[in-house]
């Protein structure tokens, strides 16, 4: 995998040292060069979508409108490796930071590689960029993912993005990126690219990059906000999922020895949790009122401009939204049923985002008569699997389960929901980002059973 060039921002420059208002003409992309030694920096001329600059030196910063200025820098690099029951996995990062006269400049990259005890593998690496003035702020980074899962599976992905804030808050960047999964049912690819202009603040984060592919390839964003799927969407997109869904053979009797740490529900016969559960069994198993509350995100639960409305009534802020399915997924981190508990299964369910052809995330649910939620996380691309903790608020009837016991993603659908043959779900993302994906039910194959 490639390396990124550390300090090679001299392509986003322009905006924050030039007192040039970014006018919003488009996405360009990156183009890089330069050299290192003698004590300072130099770099020819890079572009980004119109911006350009020249050079930077050895004692700080030059060409900086013209004046001279002192600084400061540094640079870090560090190295890791490990083993963990039968995987092993390495990776590299490194950065470095400069700043002088109300200026800064910095960059970083990082390669992350994955090998799965049953023949998966995962190599992510990138880079990020930074510069800042009086004038403004501008920053970017570019991402590349491959991943193997142990079936032949593959999924690759590659993407730029930048973004650079003006005086009076003005904004303008875009992204551009390609997609592609292998598999036994054919191959299915995508590309994208986009571009904005406009006025206000944003937080720019490249992704979270946890050693499963859900969470290197696809959490990016930023914000909070809910999009309005008509019916017709939501089950033409799910009918596309159910058609490229391959892995019928999960949560069965071999498939739970063959992943050792998943959670196994007493008493189940085989393939029970492929079995879809209706409302009124969920409400007289957990003793919720008959009258189902509809999240239906981006339709009757709105987030918009920092405030969520449900069914046009407010409904405090998205942080203070967020904060309470936090409060409900942990309630069922902490619980801790005896070994004999009862479990309803709530089925098979793909996660899906945007307008993928196929899905390799599924999740298996389950519920207790006393609103505990488990189940696993699959990710069939690595053939891995992590335990889930949740719990339903009987009140709300909102329920919330997190991916093993960490709070960095919080999922959240109505219980009603959930008896559905698909259904919007938020991920909560930390304390800033919310994001709207689609949780599709998956019907067990009549070979499987």
């Amino acid at each position: 995998m490639k390396r990124g060039l550390l300090f090679a921002i001299t392509g986003l420059i322009a905006l924050s040292v030039g007192g040039t208002e970014a006018a919003g003409r488009g996405f360009g992309g990156f183009r890089f060069g330069g050299s290192f030694g003698g004590g300072g920096w130099g770099s020819r001329e890079s572009s980004f979508g119109g911006f350009r600059s020249d050079s930077w030196g050895r004692g700080g910063f030059d060409s900086f409108g013209g004046s001279r200025e002192s600084g400061f820098g540094g640079f870090r690099s560090d190295s890791f490796g490990g083993w963990d029951r039968g995987s092993d996995f390495s990776g590299s990062r490194s950065g470095g930071f400069a700043a002088g006269g109300g200026r800064a400049v910095g960059g970083g990259s990082y390669d992350r590689s994955w090998t799965g005890s049953g023949g998966g593998s995962f190599n992510a690496s990138g880079e990020r960029r930074f510069a800042a003035g009086p004038n403004g702020v501008a920053a970017g980074g570019s991402r590349e993912v491959n991943a193997t899962g142990p079936g032949g599976r593959s999924y690759s992905s590659s993407s730029q993005r930048g973004y650079a804030v003006g005086p009076y808050g003005r904004t303008v960047g875009g992204s551009r990126g390609s997609a592609s999964v292998s598999g036994a049912r054919g191959t299915a690819s995508a590309g994208w690219q986009s571009a904005f202009a406009g006025s206000g603040h944003f937080s720019t984060d490249l992704g979270l990059s946890h050693y499963s592919s859900f969470g290197a390839a696809h959490v990016t964003g930023w914000g909070r906000s809910t999009a309005y799927w008509s019916h017709g969407y939501v089950t033409g997109h799910a009918a596309v999922i159910r058609g490229n869904f391959g892995y019928y053979g999960a949560f069965r009797p071999a498939w739970y020895t063959a992943h050792p740490g998943c959670w196994v529900a007493a008493g189940w016969a085989a393939g029970a949790a492929w079995t879809a559960a209706t409302w009124p069994a969920v409400t007289a198993w957990c003793s919720i009122p008959a009258a189902p509350i509809n999240y239906d995100f981006g339709n009757t639960v709105v987030i918009q401009d920092n405030s969520v409305t449900i069914n046009g009534t407010p409904a405090g802020t998205a942080q203070e939204f967020a904060a309470q399915a936090t409060t409900i997924a942990d309630k069922g981190q902490q619980a801790d049923p005896p070994p004999e508990t009862e479990w309803k299964p709530l089925g098979v369910f793909s996660l899906t985002q945007g307008d993928e052809q196929q899905s390799n995330y599924v999740f298996e649910l389950a519920v207790s008569k006393a609103g505990v939620i488990r189940g696993n996380y699959y990710d069939g691309l690595m053939d891995t699997t992590t335990p889930v903790y949740g719990s339903v608020d009987p009140k709300t009837q909102r329920a919330a389960w997190t991916i093993g016991k960490k709070n960095d993603r919080v999922f959240e659908a109505g219980i009603s929901n959930l008896t559905e043959d698909q259904c919007p779900v938020l991920i909560h993302l930390g304390k800033d980002r919310t994001q709207q994906w689609m949780l599709v039910r998956q019907e067990q194959s009549k070979d499987e059973k």
